[in-house]
């Protein structure tokens, strides 16, 4: 009797082994947690004045034109940045974000109000989107340096001219 009361307590341990194994949660799936970027206390975003043509477009020329992605009209993912046409991708980059109803893609004064930031910062995530969602962060292949991504959300707080 007692061999078969151990025998009976080996298989329930065992079994609720494989089920508590088969059942914990495995934290490298899970989705990371939504977080808004926070400019750090104390960026000034006055300055130094960024110009649209001698600071932004070679970020945009560098980062955001390969034909995959945002460079040739067929593949544009939202939003074509012709990267020979400074005039045209300035009108691209302060137009309506085709991806929310509820921003620009650069709103003038307010990086914050500014999809092009959310999808750099890499917090999209915050951001009511229609059409199946805000898609990825930007660029795909590795988000930019604070220091670059803070040179377009300057231009943008100051105003976002095409100068």
């Amino acid at each position: 009797m007692k061999s078969l009361q151990l025998s009976f307590a080996l298989v329930l341990g065992a079994s609720a082994l494989v089920i508590a194994a088969c059942s914990s949660s495995n934290k490298s799936d899970e989705a990371a947690p939504c977080n808004a970027y926070v400019v750090p206390p104390g960026t000034d975003l006055t300055t130094p004045k960024v110009s649209f043509q001698a600071d932004v477009v070679p970020i945009i020329k560098r980062s955001c034109t390969d034909a995959a992605c945002h460079g040739s009209k067929g593949a544009s993912e939202g939003i074509f940045l012709p990267p020979d046409n400074p005039g045209d991708m300035y009108a691209a980059l302060t137009g309506p974000a085709t991806s929310t109803l509820s921003m620009n893609v650069a709103t003038p004064g307010d990086p914050a109000k500014s999809f092009v930031m959310h999808k750099l910062d890499g917090d999209q995530c915050t951001v009511t989107c229609v059409k199946g969602g805000c898609g990825d962060r930007m660029p795909p292949d590795g988000q930019l340096p604070v220091e670059t991504r803070d040179v377009i959300r300057r231009w943008i707080a100051q105003g976002a001219k095409n100068d």
